[in-house]
């Protein structure tokens, strides 16, 4: 395990270890109240000098009264003085006990002696520590007599204030380092453990199977109230759609798929929604696009478009309505939705029968067909019509999808001769939080705009947003009108004079002899506005001549084509004819059309 590897389980256990971190220093901290407590109070008594003044063997004063001292300290923990104690004072513990429970030390600087009680009451231990002296003081003077005059007590004890013991923040301190050790090693024991799909990377090294798209954890994905699923609306949502439908194109180049099934491993994952949504984004593509409900035990397909499902798919398979019944087109676009129709007692039968694979043939002729299935492992009715279809998509949810389910679903499709394209990883976490302890679902949403306010639709002032600003793909782009938004709006500089028109709306042609015969040109060539399109009423063929066999010509001389423009590729040659200057037209509303 690296660093790396430990930070981000620190990381993705957090509140595990929180919780051990503070159960441990909650009950280290109730273990220190099972201790019994102890308090200490401490009493000074001083050593006078002999009476009757200095004696001449002893030396200087001072000196006699340390030695005294000397002879005092020993006699504090002994079992006589504790015996003592325990008659003054009424004691219930032994003598011995009180007696270890003194302890006596002597001022270097001065011939005093500190003498420390240790009790369970504040009170008893002041108590100890007073007579503590007076006991000591009179067992000296049985030992010498004349020596207990010497200690006398200088300074009473006072009732302490908190315990000495136990020390309850060690406590807690050494029950948070234990929890904290316990909850290290269940969150190391809990990530040998997960078998959850986290990242796209599992599912490349323990399915075997490639990565077709991340869709983020986005509300524009969630049903509104009443099922209904509307169009996704933010910028994340939908390039990520439109990232699926380009690897969904590219997964079998030699062979491009007409027919797929959109399931998932478990029940909760989102396939209906990533079915829908597929569905919506490869009509606008400019595709024919059909979404059929094969749910039969639980269709939401219906609801989420907002129509009539009480007629679909299974009226269709049982032979009571035709076609032409079932299928639902949207005016709007290139969509199609077949619903599943009546909940029937046998949908297994239905949809694998050889009904099904004719329909699922016969409309993959005319439609991109998306097929929404039941969970693999909850029904047997993903497989039957992954045999009907080209091939199948498994959605996964990172942190839900377990990885022993997503494995069992792409065995089960394989195993009855179906192709499984690959996954999409539904409802991806764009917090910032989950990708550094889980890693990114795919490499990270901030990195192509996902997490950036530059990326997204209408970033530049004033522009419109959403899908309704999109503009729909033509199906022929060499024979599609060119929108009315490509025309310019402002007027260019025109050199020459229009020839007259007898109908002021017709649309002016330029021509050599309406040059030279026009007496006056007209007031500003630079504010008369330029038709969209120049020719000739007369040329109704647009082959650059009119009716009578005369060709068009501008203001200079050159030849004109039906557009207006100049019509000699010796002159031009990077004008490629009026049909591609029709395309470049078409390019500028919807560069990929252009391409195609």
């Amino acid at each position: 395990m690296t660093i790396e590897d430990f930070l981000r389980l620190l990381l993705r256990n957090a509140l595990l270890l929180t919780i051990s971190l503070v159960l441990g220093a909650g009950l280290g901290y109730a273990y220190s109240h099972t201790k019994p407590e102890a308090y200490q109070a401490s009493a000074l008594g001083f050593v006078r000098g002999a009476s009757g003044g200095t004696d001449p063997t002893q030396g200087d004063t001072t000196q006699a009264q340390y030695s005294k001292a000397q002879f005092f300290l020993p006699l504090f923990n002994t079992r006589a003085v504790g015996e003592g104690i325990v008659e003054k004072l009424g004691l219930e513990q032994g003598p011995d006990a009180v007696a270890g429970s003194l302890t006596a030390s002597l001022d270097p600087n001065a011939p005093i002696i500190t003498v420390t009680a240790t009790a369970g009451t504040p009170q008893e231990a002041s108590d100890i520590a007073n007579a503590s002296i007076e006991t000591v003081a009179a067992e000296a003077n049985e030992l010498e007599p004349g020596t207990g005059d010497q200690l006398v007590a200088y300074q009473t004890a006072l009732a302490p204030g908190p315990p000495i013991s136990p020390d309850r923040r060690k406590f807690a301190l050494a029950g948070a380092v234990a929890g904290l050790l316990l909850g290290l090693l269940l969150a190391w024991v809990r990530n040998r453990n997960d078998s959850r799909v986290r990242t796209v990377d599992d599912i490349r090294t323990t399915v075997a199977v490639p990565s077709l798209g991340v869709l983020p954890d986005s509300k524009d994905f969630a049903r509104v109230k009443g099922g209904l699923l509307k169009d996704p609306k933010s910028f994340q949502a939908r390039e990520a759609l439109r990232k699926l439908r380009t690897n969904l194109r590219y997964a079998d180049v030699d062979d491009p798929p007409r027919s797929i099934v959109v399931t998932s491993s478990a029940p909760g994952e989102g396939k209906s929604t990533v079915a829908a949504n597929l569905a919506r984004v490869m009509a606008r593509a400019g595709q024919r696009t059909l979404l059929i409900d094969a749910d039969l035990r639980r269709p939401v397909e219906a609801a989420q478009f907002g129509v009539d499902g009480s007629l679909g798919l299974t009226q269709l398979l049982a032979g009571t309505v035709s076609i032409h019944d079932v299928i639902q087109a949207d005016p709007r676009s290139k969509l199609s939705l077949i619903p599943a129709g009546e909940v029937p007692p046998n949908p297994s039968e239905l949809l694998g029968s050889r009904r099904m694979h004719e329909l699922v043939t016969e409309l993959s002729r005319e439609y991109f067909v998306i097929i929404d299935a039941p969970p693999v492992l909850a029904v047997t009715d993903a497989q039957l019509l992954a045999r009907h279809t080209d091939g199948a998509i498994i959605v996964a949810v990172p942190g839900r999808t377990r990885v022993e389910g997503i494995s069992r679903a792409v065995e089960s499709i394989r195993a009855v001769g179906g192709t499984v394209y690959g996954a999409v990883m539904n409802r991806a976490s764009a917090n910032r939080l989950t990708r550094l302890a889980y890693g990114d679902a795919e490499y990270g949403y901030s990195a192509y705009g996902y997490a950036s306010k530059a990326y997204s639709y209408g970033y530049a002032k004033g522009q419109a947003t959403g899908p309704e600003a999109e503009v729909e793909v033509a199906e022929d782009v060499l024979t599609a009108p060119v929108p009315a938004t490509v025309v310019p709006e402002t007027p260019r500089p025109v050199t020459g004079a229009p020839a007259s028109q007898g109908d002021a709306g017709a649309p002016r042609a330029y021509t050599a002899a309406s040059s030279a015969n026009d007496p006056e040109p007209q007031a500003d060539a630079l504010t008369d506005p330029v038709p969209a399109a120049v020719g000739d009423p007369g040329d109704e063929d647009d082959d650059g001549e009119d009716d009578d066999g005369e060709a068009l010509y501008g203001p200079d001389g050159r030849a004109l084509d039906v557009y207006g423009q100049d019509a000699d590729p010796r002159e031009d040659s990077t004008s490629g004819g009026p049909h591609q200057r029709r395309g470049r037209r078409a390019a500028a509303v919807d560069p990929d059309a252009a391409s195609r």
